[in-house]
């Protein structure tokens, strides 16, 4: 089968561009042919992949990689969707996989002779709430995405259904449990309680209510916590107790997660879908408290209301004062992880392909 999965802008460090980069990869060793189509400018991605890399220029023309775009219109983002439709219309291919929104309307006019999906991997409305311009092109533009007639596959349960987005088809993304697994180990006894969080600004992230928390938790047992933020803003290490990491590549991140004590993921919205950092922590058998997201639960978690600092800070008194109760989770949170490994994801992504 031959797979071609179009790429609008450059390729980001993102969980999304993880997910497609793995999914390649999978389906590349099981026998396929997967392409990224990509403009010419673009770095390389991140994620390493296997697949082949295809490029076009502000034309349409599909070329080297060293033919480089030497300046790039204002309105870029219509004009390289545009080359985009022209660079698919000179391709082949079985499959045509669209993944964000700017992307779904190139492949729906595309005259490409493939079944073309529409993998989803967030609501992308919400998530453009900013009152400016640009977000409220890029919020209408998501919308409409959804109501081309591409078929549509999510990447979580919730979103079978969820406003204006349908779908029978669910393709959960994966995680590599060879890297985000468990430390060997146990830290000793009368160190420091490491509390960890991924530091994002949006403010549906939740990062400044985990930095609140952390503040009021400090105040109390003093230097005894250190919040560890990674990927968060060198501003952020102004507050006392705090550090920012930047760990780079999936075992770097692995090892930042397993360096922790607990994990705290307070994001406000969309609490049912799929968030990287909540695989990730239960997979390397990190006690987690969260506001949700799947595959989280009572049982493999602590969870807290959205938008409360307090909350958050007596959940973490209860897993200090709670040790056994700590076990139990992250044990149940580990062996909820397992329907997440890639090769089921990538086989179930290739049979809504060959259906």
């Amino acid at each position: 089968m031959r797979i071609i999965i179009p790429i609008l802008g450059k390729f980001g460090n993102s969980g999304g561009f993880r997910v497609l980069s793995k999914l390649a990869n999978y389906w590349t060793a099981s026998g396929n042919k997967v392409i990224f189509l990509a403009h010419v400018n673009t770095e390389l991605p991140y994620f390493p992949t296997t697949a082949e890399l295809l490029y076009y220029n502000k034309k349409g023309e599909l070329v080297a990689k060293d033919n480089q775009d030497i300046s790039m219109p204002l309105l870029r983002m219509f004009h390289l969707r545009e080359a985009m439709k022209k660079a698919l219309n000179k391709c082949k291919a079985d499959v045509v996989l669209a993944n964000h929104c700017l992307t779904a309307l190139p492949v729906k006019q595309s005259l490409i002779d493939a079944k073309k999906f529409y993998y989803v991997q967030a609501y992308e409305p919400e998530y453009y709430y900013r009152k400016t311009l640009k977000d409220f092109i890029f919020k209408r533009i998501s919308k409409n995405s959804y109501n081309l007639g591409l078929d549509i596959i999510v990447n979580a349960d919730m979103y079978k259904n969820y406003a204006n987005l349908q779908s029978s088809k669910v393709v959960y993304p994966g995680i590599d449990l060879e890297v985000f697994h468990p430390a060997p180990t146990k830290k000793s006894k009368n160190q420091k309680i490491i509390i960890g969080t991924i530091g994002r600004l949006e403010e549906y992230k939740g990062t400044s209510y985990v930095i609140e928390a952390f503040q009021l938790l400090r105040k109390e047992l003093g230097n005894h916590v250190e919040l560890h933020v990674a990927f968060g803003e060198e501003a952020m290490e102004n507050t006392e107790g705090v550090k920012v990491f930047y760990p780079n590549g999936d075992n770097n991140l692995a090892d930042y997660y397993r360096s922790l004590d607990v994990y705290v993921c307070a994001g406000t919205v969309q609490l049912e879908a799929i968030h990287y950092p909540v695989l990730e922590s239960m997979a390397c058998g990190v006690p987690l408290i969260t506001t949700g997201y799947y595959p989280s639960n009572e049982d493999n978690s602590w969870k807290i209301n959205i938008k409360n600092s307090q909350d958050i800070v007596a959940k973490l008194k209860d897993l200090m004062n709670n040790p056994l109760l700590a076990k139990k989770k992250k044990n149940n949170a580990v062996q909820s992880i397992e329907e997440f490994a890639w090769t089921k994801i990538a086989i179930k992504m290739l049979s809504y392909f060959e259906a």
